[in-house]
């Protein structure tokens, strides 16, 4: 057996070194802030590599979107593409003949609302997606998360509208082969499902390093420094545009102040139910908020990609629990991540994400009724002179500073384990 030393994961491995060393002040090193313009209309290559052109939106507000990038060492030659070739033409004509054997990634037993529209453009490496919303915040991720980190996304080769609904888009990516985790997960042996997981915490450490093109407004982003529409989780139809991360918080303190009425109306003015502030303490990083198992693909070389970046936005890093605790308890076990999975899952994302998840956001997902109730008079123990000491929110939503600290050296030790362990591999 011979342990041979990876040159290439020994410069990441330095990089991040000097990265972590110049935050903490023992180096200092000015470093330039570098952009790239983000694909959205038609993406396009050269001999100099990915050209990217502005999308409507951004023409719209008469400037360009730009993508942050923390290190030229992920700036990548994208390969050709089929697609590069075709016209919009060509490309409606290939989604207009897809045929229902060419859907991808259906999944009855989870997909109570339809699958979703993905079909295989053969016999090319394609894939065109439907997304009926705006697609401009999905596309700028997945670049972002490119040119920003070395997770392995889909490279989208072209947006186009939709000509027979009239509305809506359809993106053109890069077909991956190979086969979405829920699917293999029982296949893999019990070191391949250590690597994926492994793999997984990587990622989660990269994306929550990456430069956001705004360090204070929650939700997605495409790019224009607006606010967006916060989707996915437990978030409601009405949940955002959110213009800061305070008034995020203010939005999960209403919707708890509503159950807060809803109960004591219910108990005849006689209950007040406690409940805690959203915990604001943790900054905003990139998160994909939906890593169920079928969003993560195992190719054929077993290269961990993440799919789906629909969701995702600048969330607190615990945020990035939330999709999988859901999962993970489903009420029906034929919807539940896999056990096996889901002890990971305290692993793959780190920190006391569990904690705020079982806390906090469970909690505050079970009380649909209480969302959803918007006749709630706001002003309503104000009205009946009730003291605001029986109502008020008396602390924040937090685990004690034991419980984090401990989390925060676990967390310590386990990316100084991979990373030693990144350096070998065993031929």
């Amino acid at each position: 057996m011979n342990l041979t030393l990876r040159p290439a994961v020994v410069v990441v491995i330095g990089a991040r070194l000097f990265s972590v060393m110049t935050e903490k002040g023992w180096l200092y090193y000015d470093a330039p802030q570098q952009t790239e313009v983000v694909a959205a209309s038609i993406l396009q290559n050269n001999a100099e590599g990915l050209q990217l052109a502005s999308s409507p939106r951004a023409l719209e507000l008469g400037h360009q979107i730009s993508i942050p990038t923390s290190a030229s060492l992920y700036m990548r030659h994208v390969p050709s593409s089929p697609a590069d070739e075709m016209s919009d033409e060509e490309l409606h004509n290939l989604i207009a003949n897809v045929k229902e054997e060419d859907r991808i990634g259906k999944m009855p037993k989870l997909d109570i609302l339809g699958s979703p529209q993905v079909y295989r453009l053969t016999p090319h490496a394609l894939v065109a997606k439907y997304v009926g919303t705006d697609p401009w915040n999905e596309v700028y991720t997945m670049q972002l998360v490119q040119q920003n980190t070395t997770v392995p996304v889909p490279q989208v080769r072209r947006v186009i509208p939709d000509r027979v609904r009239g509305k809506g888009f359809w993106l053109v990516m890069d077909y991956i082969d190979g086969e979405v985790l829920l699917a293999i997960w029982s296949k893999l042996s019990w070191w391949r499902r250590l690597q994926v997981v492994c793999a997984l915490r990587s990622y989660i450490r990269q994306l929550q390093q990456v430069p956001l093109p705004s360090t204070h407004i929650p939700g997605p982003f495409d790019g224009t420094r607006r606010p967006l529409s916060c989707l996915g989780g437990h978030f409601r139809d009405d949940a955002g545009p959110f213009p800061t991360y305070a008034a995020m918080a203010a939005w999960h303190d209403e919707q708890n102040h509503r159950y807060q009425v809803d109960c004591n109306i219910s108990a005849d003015g006689t209950y007040f139910w406690p409940y805690s502030k959203f915990d604001t303490s943790a900054p905003l990083v990139l998160c994909h908020f939906d890593l169920h198992m079928r969003n993560i693909i195992l190719d054929k070389e077993n290269r961990v990609w993440l799919i789906d970046w629909a969701f995702a936005g600048a969330y607190p890093f615990w945020f990035e629990y939330v999709p999988l605790g859901f999962w993970a308890n489903a009420a029906n076990s034929d919807r539940r991540l896999p056990r096996s999975f889901a002890r990971f899952m305290d692993f793959v994302v780190g920190g006391c994400a569990s904690w705020y998840f079982n806390n906090y956001i469970k909690k505050f997902d079970s009380r649909p009724e209480g969302f959803r109730h918007f006749n709630i008079d706001h002003d309503h123990f104000v009205k009946q002179g009730i003291d605001p000491q029986l109502y008020k929110p008396v602390d924040v939503a937090q685990p004690s500073r034991c419980r984090m600290m401990v989390h925060k050296y676990l967390d310590l030790f386990y990316d100084a384990l991979l990373g030693v362990s990144a350096l070998f591999v065993v031929d």
